[in-house]
């Protein structure tokens, strides 16, 4: 995370807490719907074009894990990344 950047916090299924960057009102159309997909990932589990966030069953409680979504080729999700 860089610093000064805010990042929103939101829960996703249970007890997961998920960090989301804001949507800049200056971004162009590709970016804010990169950003809104992943913020559907973030909070049902699935995108649109299919693809599907793993959580890892073998978490510990007060753990940190780092999880890849492997989302279509052509998906704003991964175009709209900075």
């Amino acid at each position: 995370m860089s610093a000064g950047r805010p990042f929103r916090r939101s829960v996703a299924r249970g007890r997961t807490i998920v960090l989301t960057a804001p949507i800049s009102d200056d971004a162009s159309h590709i970016e804010k719907e990169g950003a809104a997909r992943r913020r559907i990932v973030a909070s049902t589990g699935k995108c649109p074009c299919g693809a599907v966030l793993h959580i890892p069953d073998d978490l510990t409680p007060g753990s940190v894990a780092v999880v890849a979504v492997e989302h279509e080729d052509g998906c704003p999700a991964i175009e709209g990344i900075r």
